[in-house]
Parts: C-alpha cells; sequence; structure tokens
C-alpha cells in the first residue's frame, strides 16, 4: 500500500500509463513489427510506458476521458474521417491529465534543474490536482493547454530544413518532456499525428493559432504553430534521429518483418518513410546540386542516368526496361484528368528498383534523367515490393496534382 499521487491516500497503486493504453494498441497495430521502442533505449522493447501512480478510483477517472478522446478525436483523426472536432471539459481534463501524469512522473527532469522558475510549477501541479479531483473549476488554471493536429499534407510543405526523421517522429513516435529554458517552463508530448502543450511559464508564450483548448468548443483547421515551437519540434526529431538499435536487435526487427513483409508495407511507418521521401523531392531544385556527391537537403547523388534515352519515355519502353530490372513504372495521367492537349502515353517521372535502391527520376529536356531520390532497401524486403510501395504513393500525388491542375 503507498500514497495516489493525485488524492493523497493510501491505497493499492495500479500500474498507471503515462501514454494511454489505446496510444499504444495502436501503434503496435500499426507498425512494421509488434513491439515498441522509446528513443533513451531503442534496445528495450516497451509494451507500455507505465509506473505505480494511482490508486484505482483516479485511475478509472483518467480512463473515462481517455476513452472520450479515443473515439471522438484519436481514432477519426488517425483514419481521415474527420477534420473538425466537437469537444467539451474532458478533453481540457483528458490533456490536462497527462500532462499532469509527464510532470510528476518518475520521467519527469525539470525539477533536476536548479530553475528559477521551480517553485511556480509546484504551485500549478497543486492547482491541476484540485482541478483533476473536482475541486476546483477550469477557469482556475491559468495554463494553457493546445493541440495541434498534424498530418503529411502539412508536412509535404513544410521547410525544406526540416531534420532528416521528422516525418517518422510526427506520425509515428510518442514523446514527452519538459520545455525549459531561462525564462520558460512548460510541458510538452505526442502521440502520433497529434501535438500537445500545457503552458506554465509563461502563461501565454504566443506561437500558437487555433489550437487553444476551452471547456468547449470546436478545433479546426486551419492550425499553425509559431517558429518557437517549429524549432523546439526540428530539435526533438533530431534527438530522436541520433538513437540507433544494436547489431542485434537490428536482426531480430529485420526477421520480424521477413516474417511478415506485408505488415512492413501496410504499416504506418512505412507511410511516414515514403512521405519524408516526397517531401525532399518536392522541396528543392535538384538541378542545383546535380553531380555533388551528396544534396545538403535529401542526401541523394542527384546525377544524370546515361543509359535512359535522352527523351520522356513512352508507356512501351517503361513495359521494356520493367522486363529488364525488378520494377520499373512511370507516372502516366489519366485522360480524364486532363485536357485534350496533353499526352497520357509519356512520362517525365520513373521510379526504378535495382536489387539494392529504389530511385525517382526526373527528365529534364537540356540535362536528360536526372536522379531526384535515391533509398537503399533494407536486407529484408525484396526490391519490388519497395518499388511497387513508392510508386503507389508517388502515383496517388500525381494523379491528385492532376485534378487539382486541370479542374477534373
Amino acid at each position: 500500500m503507498d500514497e495516489c499521487r493525485l488524492c493523497g491516500e493510501t491505497r493499492e497503486l495500479q500500474n498507471s500509463h503515462i501514454i494511454p493504453r489505446f496510444v499504444i494498441r495502436w501503434m503496435k497495430k500499426s507498425g512494421p513489427t509488434p513491439f515498441l521502442r522509446k528513443a533513451v533505449d531503442p534496445n528495450t522493447r516497451i509494451q507500455d510506458h507505465h509506473e505505480k501512480l494511482l490508486c484505482e478510483d483516479c485511475e478509472q477517472v483518467f480512463s473515462d476521458w481517455e476513452a472520450k478522446f479515443a473515439s471522438q478525436v484519436f481514432y477519426p483523426h488517425i483514419r481521415g474521417e474527420k477534420e473538425e472536432f466537437e469537444y467539451g471539459e474532458w478533453l481540457y481534463k483528458f490533456v490536462l491529465s497527462v500532462s499532469w501524469r509527464l510532470l510528476v512522473s518518475e520521467m519527469a527532469v525539470w525539477h533536476e534543474e536548479d530553475h528559477p522558475q521551480n517553485a511556480v510549477v509546484e504551485e500549478r501541479l497543486e492547482t491541476w490536482e484540485a482541478i483533476l479531483l473536482g475541486e476546483k473549476p477550469i477557469s482556475e488554471d491559468p495554463s494553457q493547454h493546445h493541440i495541434f493536429f498534424a498530418d503529411e499534407i502539412d508536412l509535404v510543405k513544410s521547410d525544406p530544413g526540416a531534420p532528416e526523421g521528422f516525418e517518422v517522429y510526427i506520425q509515428r513516435n510518442l514523446d514527452g518532456t519538459s520545455v525549459y529554458g531561462d525564462d520558460q517552463i512548460h510541458a510538452y508530448f505526442k502521440f502520433p499525428r497529434i501535438l500537445f502543450f500545457s503552458t506554465i511559464v509563461p502563461q501565454d508564450p504566443g506561437g500558437f493559432t487555433g489550437t487553444r483548448i476551452d471547456g468547449e468548443g470546436i478545433i479546426e483547421q486551419p492550425q499553425e504553430l509559431g517558429e518557437l515551437w517549429g524549432s523546439f519540434l526540428y530539435g526533438r526529431a533530431e534527438i530522436f534521429g541520433q538513437v540507433s538499435m544494436s547489431e542485434s536487435e537490428r536482426e531480430k526487427v529485420q526477421d520480424r518483418i521477413l516474417e511478415d513483409p506485408e505488415r512492413f508495407f501496410e504499416s504506418d511507418y512505412f507511410e511516414a518513410q515514403l512521405a519524408e521521401m516526397r517531401r525532399q523531392y518536392a522541396e528543392h531544385d535538384l538541378l542545383d546540386y546535380l553531380d555533388e556527391e551528396e544534396c545538403p537537403v535529401c542526401f541523394t547523388n542527384h546525377r544524370k542516368v546515361d543509359s535512359l534515352p535522352n527523351k520522356p519515355l513512352t508507356k512501351s519502353t517503361v513495359e521494356k526496361l520493367d522486363e529488364q530490372l525488378p520494377f520499373v513504372r512511370g507516372t502516366f495521367p489519366n485522360p480524364d484528368e486532363v485536357v485534350d492537349e496533353i499526352p497520357t502515353h509519356i512520362t517525365d517521372v520513373l521510379v526504378i528498383s535495382t536489387k539494392d535502391s529504389t530511385r525517382i527520376l526526373q527528365f529534364y529536356v537540356d540535362h536528360g534523367w536526372i536522379v531526384g531520390e535515391e533509398r537503399e532497401h533494407p536486407e529484408e524486403v525484396e526490391p519490388e515490393e519497395f518499388g511497387q510501395a513508392a510508386w503507389e504513393k508517388y502515383s496517388e500525388d500525381f494523379h491528385r496534382q492532376m485534378r487539382q491542375r486541370f479542374g477534373r
């Protein structure tokens, strides 16, 4: 028997989840393998993030808010079913409950720093506890709580200076930390594609548009995060990107993928990798870095492919190339997508998979075929499967652009 961190009663404590169970379950189901890893120790399988923190009664109160968030926000957003979310006080308390757990749990690091605002944090946590217990109304909370919906379309249009792996971080990673500097402390956590911020000092740091949660209302697009928060997210993505698995653990993951390769290609993680490829390809002029050993934007060697004819290719030519290589496809407009003057039997974009890598090629009149993007294949993945998945995503983008351009 121990003291519940919220109500203070001496009771048997539950294995309280810092990250709600429904998020963990979705990540396991949608990932390339059924295991999760956290950034601080990628060699440890994380089936749940939990610690003995709450009694059963307090855990149940939190669970009710979690259930509403899961059914009314998380799953509809992940599935692309809704872009507008009506909410009540339950959303405010849900975000508050996770931020509170984050700051009082063993994961918290803010109190390890000799920060001049630590006393303010302690006082704020007491206020949050009273609100969570129903002893105070949310109107007595000096903090602001924000929710930001991130999706692939936003990332494709984002800053070309985004760090490598930013899409994977936004779409797949779990994160939670205190945000502190010389004059500020806040709480931040994220689920796949959804970000949360609870402000402490200052109460209104600025940089939020269309994100604030009140007692009730509607959250909808457009939303914006200011430069300060964008830089913060880039920093978090870089931290996650610097962590690597050991060779033995990497082999275990590869074995899992080999056992079920379809799961890998259908996973949200693979979707995020393809999203990063598309963003990097779209956000810069390949010719600016032609024949450089490595492009500073997408880390590809943009080079001319001399083995291809110096002209756009017809469908029949692409089909012949496909007979010679593991995978070759072009992007051809459909007749109902374009005006009559636009040919539908030639392409200036190719997806080509060799034994070791998949390349996105772009045709330029003055230069010929140029490697725009290149990805090496994981050892456990067949070139044809990787190429097919990449082509399907590029083709989807291409046809959407055709319809938008010609209004069909």
